[in-house]
């Protein structure tokens, strides 16, 4: 099945579907159309056309869609029977980059092929459960990413000035997507100079603590890319078994990490430290406790692009491979075939 949202992109995504929709009937792959439904109601909706039969999944869309998707797969019956396609037409896509396929209704007919090739690999799920005074506030799973702090607010920032923006005719227009969230991160920053929105952080890594003091935001990755461009663990790898806990220790790391994790920046991380600009680094684990110290205002939380409660306690454990995702055949190295059992989804 084609799940997507047809009133996404100002109704551009309605043209986008048709076009998909024409690509895998060319690719021979059969396939039925289910629009996504608000209120997360998208993730019961998958599940139940999973458990009707459907076994190769492909999501339209961003970051959001895919992890409805992926929590579709999970809710269903027969999750380790199920693949996931992947057609990228969001803000971030964060994940389609991430696995090496391109975003936006210029990449439909090559990410139509790749579907068609049914190349699958494994991708780690991150287990998540929010605390606060001891009592358990939210459970969730993550695909992307988690972060507690600056990111978060952004997010938060974000969505409020997306909505008002929404509201000036002719505005929206100009003022979205990328720019809202850029403008976001840039008011957030700022006022880091006038309000203290530091946090300090004890990270129980594997049975090893970590403490952090001063942090703007701390981020527990899964795949590569953040942001839809930014790369913060290189040495990241989504079927591993492991999360990388990256800290941002203050505005200098944070500038460090901005201009040297820019995907397409000449300058790296490394030249910047030759140059006196070191950043922290990421720190992989399998299993996460994350403290948050202090008696101030708890830093707000976010897993894959969306606002989740904040808490003073995070507990994180990884899935190893839960989720298969079907992707391009250069990004499966072909030495790792046998003993990740990738085989053909389609």
């Amino acid at each position: 099945m084609l799940v997507a949202n047809p009133t996404a992109q100002s109704g551009k995504a309605a043209e986008w579907i048709r076009t998909a929709r024409a690509l895998l009937d060319e690719a021979q792959v059969p396939h039925r159309f289910v629009p996504t439904e608000p209120a997360g109601r998208t993730i019961d909706r998958v599940r139940e056309v999973i458990d009707g039969g459907a076994r190769v999944v492909i999501y339209m869309g961003g970051d959001g869609t895919f992890a409805e998707v992926a929590k579709g797969i999970f809710a269903s019956k027969h999750p380790t029977a199920c693949a996931m396609g992947m057609l990228p037409t969001g803000t971030a896509n964060d994940q389609g980059k991430s696995f090496g396929l391109d975003a936006g209704p210029d990449s439909l007919e090559r990410n139509v092929a790749v579907i068609a090739a049914g190349e699958t690999v494994g991708c780690d799920v991150g287990l998540l459960i929010v605390e606060r005074a001891l009592k358990e506030l939210h459970r969730d799973l993550f695909f992307d990413s988690f972060s507690i702090g600056l990111g978060a607010a952004s997010l938060a920032t974000r969505n409020r000035d997306r909505e008002r923006v929404g509201r000036i005719p002719g505005l929206g227009a100009i003022y979205r997507d990328h720019l809202v969230y850029a403008g976001a991160v840039l008011q957030r920053f700022v006022e880091s100079y006038v309000v203290d929105v530091k946090f300090d952080l004890d990270a129980i890594i594997d049975g090893v603590v970590h403490p952090f003091e001063g942090l703007l935001d701390v981020i527990v990755k899964n795949t590569k890319v953040f942001g839809g461009e930014w790369v913060f663990a290189p040495e990241t790898e989504s079927d591993d078994g492991k999360l990388e806990l990256v800290p941002v220790t203050g505005r200098r790391d944070f500038g460090a990490k901005l201009i040297g994790g820019l995907r397409r920046s000449p300058v790296g991380v490394d030249d910047l430290a030759a140059l006196g600009i070191e950043h922290a680094p990421a720190i992989p684990g399998a299993k996460f406790e994350l403290a948050v110290r202090g008696g101030g205002g708890l830093p707000a939380a976010q897993i894959d692009g969306e606002e989740i409660p904040a808490g003073d306690r995070y507990y994180i454990d990884v899935v190893p491979r839960a989720l298969r995702l079907i992707v391009p055949r250069e990004h499966v190295d072909p030495s790792a075939v046998d003993r990740s059992g990738r085989h053909s989804a389609v």
